[in-house]
């Protein structure tokens, strides 16, 4: 069922102003946990096979200004929604599917080995740890021991100090990430905003955990907001969005207007 005005008030809102001057908002998603669900494996995500569809014509009706901010490689979100031809930042504001505007050098491309050797001890020391090595980022997933997530992290913290790491701990749903400082969601958000046509525009972001709170302040900082997906990290009854299928309903409902 599309969202109607009937919906969640901020919602309904939007979509009516955007609807009147989509040349006026440039809007961002996330997409674990916001377009799509979570799935106990990154690679076990289910995409929906209009979804692409969809975003591609809420693309047009804002003039191109729809972009993806996420923490997976971008490969994988092209791999899933490539179709739809957008702009894309993926893991944690590193990597960019255009050129970047400011002259900034991406991160390193690789974590330091040395981390890498200290997280897999971490991770073969407690079943159900498990370790997704995205290149730069180090993930460590514990969704099927919820209860260690504390002891996970602890864990992490100590090696980041021993180690000497210029790197920083995020946590996401059941996963904590280790990022190169410097580099977020945020600062992929901001670098979009210097670009046309998002520039000028307020933004939205779209977004279910606490690494999207980066982008969130990022938006509100340039006259827009953030939009918080429902879920492990923002209380159900507190948001707009309860979850991520009130999310593609709305992507959905945007579309229609389009055509």
């Amino acid at each position: 069922m599309l969202v109607t005005p009937s919906a969640h008030p901020v919602l309904a809102d939007l979509m009516a102003q955007i609807t009147a001057r989509p040349d006026r908002y440039a809007l961002f998603s996330d997409f674990d946990g916001t377009l799509v669900e979570i799935a106990e494996r990154p690679e076990e995500v289910m995409v929906p096979a209009d979804l692409a569809t969809n975003l591609g014509r809420v693309r047009t009706m804002l003039g191109g200004a729809l972009g993806i901010i996420t923490g997976r490689p971008l490969r994988q979100v092209a791999e899933y929604i490539g179709a739809a031809g957008l702009e894309a930042s993926g893991l944690h504001g590193i990597e960019f599917n255009f050129p970047l505007t400011a002259g900034g050098s991406p991160a390193a491309l690789e974590a330091p080995r040395e981390l890498i050797a200290e997280v897999v001890k971490i991770v073969a020391a407690e079943p159900g740890f498990r370790l997704e090595n995205k290149g730069a980022i180090l993930t460590v997933h514990f969704r099927q021991v919820p209860a260690a997530g504390g002891r996970l992290r602890a864990a992490l913290e100590e090696v980041i100090d021993r180690l000497n790491l210029d790197h920083h701990l995020k946590d996401g749903r059941a996963v904590i990430e280790i990022i190169p400082n410097g580099t977020s969601k945020g600062t992929a958000l901001a670098e979009f905003m210097r670009r046309t046509p998002y520039a000028g525009r307020i933004p939205v972001m779209m977004g279910d955990d606490k690494a999207d709170e980066d982008a969130f302040a990022v938006a509100q900082a340039s006259g827009g907001f953030g939009l918080k997906v429902a879920g492990e990290h923002f209380r159900a009854g507190d948001e707009p969005f309860r979850h991520a299928g009130e999310v593609r309903d709305f992507i959905a409902a945007l579309a229609a207007h389009s055509r």
